[in-house]
């Protein structure tokens, strides 16, 4: 009888994680995907360093070692730069510019900051920029359609959503970054933008009529094709096509 109350608790205790869990896991594993294969790590166990250490090689005269880092980063910044433009093109150019931004100011990085982060600024910095230059026009409203997948539903209506709360959305619930932290990447009070960040998911909840707190972790995901051409054409514009 003991035997079999000690395998019930063993099995109980290897029960898997929470829904939430998995969840998270998902979301991980999506953006894990991003990463290179084989043929995008330099060295045997080099994919297991931080970012910080591997910008200290590439700071070193190891440069191959960024690809790594473009890899870790380009889904987190593709979703930025999408979720904030408005558009799929302006979002990929937005990312290479700011990738190729970062290699060429890489001695200035902050080392206060992680470095994911430093280069999520980068990318939110232009995307910005290039709203207000008007290069990335908001696109028109759509007509209704026949119901989509929940995730794309859930493109759509942050894409209609004014600039202001789509900033907003995009950092504080897409990419689920501080408020405090968005607040002073944007130069605005952190109560300014926990305010637009509430009105534009009010919007997008109301929008949809349904639940979409899993469709938010995989919306603007970026698949590893397109991570691969982007990533190439960072290369060519930093001369280094081919590494």
């Amino acid at each position: 009888m003991s035997d079999a109350n000690s395998e019930h608790r063993e099995r109980k205790s290897r029960s898997g994680p929470s829904s939430g869990s998995f969840k998270v896991a998902r979301v991980e594993v999506q953006e894990l995907a991003a990463l290179a294969g084989a043929e995008g790590l330099v060295a045997p166990g080099t994919d297991l360093l931080s970012d910080e250490l591997l910008v200290e090689r590439v700071l070193h005269g190891e440069p191959a070692h960024y690809e790594i880092l473009m890899r870790r980063a380009a889904a987190r910044l593709y979703r930025i730069a999408r979720g904030i433009s408005g558009t799929a093109l302006g979002a990929e150019g937005i990312v290479q510019t700011a990738l190729v931004h970062a290699y060429e100011n890489l001695a200035s990085y902050d080392r206060q900051l992680r470095f994911g982060d430093w280069l999520s600024r980068i990318a939110i910095h232009g995307a910005l920029a290039s709203l207000q230059r008007g290069a990335l026009p908001h696109p028109p409203e759509r007509p209704r359609r026949r119901p989509l997948e929940l995730v794309r539903q859930l493109e759509d209506a942050v894409d209609a959503l004014p600039r202001r709360f789509r900033v907003a959305f995009t950092l504080c619930v897409l990419d689920q970054m501080p408020p405090n932290d968005v607040a002073q990447t944007l130069g605005v009070a952190s109560d300014d933008v926990q305010v637009a960040a509430f009105r534009g998911r009010l919007r997008v909840r109301r929008e949809l009529g349904m639940r979409f707190d899993d469709a938010e972790s995989r919306a603007f995901g970026l698949d590893l094709a397109h991570a691969d051409a982007m990533i190439q054409r960072v290369n060519a514009r930093l001369g280094r096509a081919g590494v």
